[in-house]
């Protein structure tokens, strides 16, 4: 037996501002959606080769939830580029930084609370 993948799924609170963040922001498509009562519950999302589940967490739960406990780290092949678009979006990030696992990143923060790491593989 072996995993075929993985795909992240975001509890949401304000699913339509967090859904707007990853179209606007990290260029992610809608594949699938549930709608119900007028009101989006989840959406199966693509980005390139990145796949992303946003949920709208039910009213107990979004009480509950506390964000900051997951971070998601993208890798990109131009992170000085991606930076400067999320800039110019009006975005607040982080300065890119060079780390010592050889990954030249920078930070964001998700309409939900969650850390975004964007980084490029130095190779070095």
């Amino acid at each position: 037996m072996k995993f075929e993948g993985l795909i992240p799924v975001i509890q949401c609170r304000h699913i339509e501002q967090t859904l707007d963040f990853y179209q606007q922001y990290l260029r992610y498509i809608i594949i699938k959606k549930t709608v119900t009562e007028n009101a989006l519950q989840w959406a199966y999302l693509k980005s390139d080769n990145t796949f992303l589940m946003l949920q709208k967490s039910r009213e107990q739960e979004a009480k509950n939830t506390c964000s900051g406990n997951i971070l998601l780290h993208y890798y990109t092949s131009d992170v000085t580029a991606q930076h400067q678009f999320m800039t110019a979006k009006g975005i607040k990030v982080g300065e890119i930084e060079n780390t010592a696992y050889h990954i030249r990143q920078f930070f964001v923060e998700d309409p939900e609370g969650n850390i975004i790491a964007i980084g490029q593989n130095t190779g070095k």
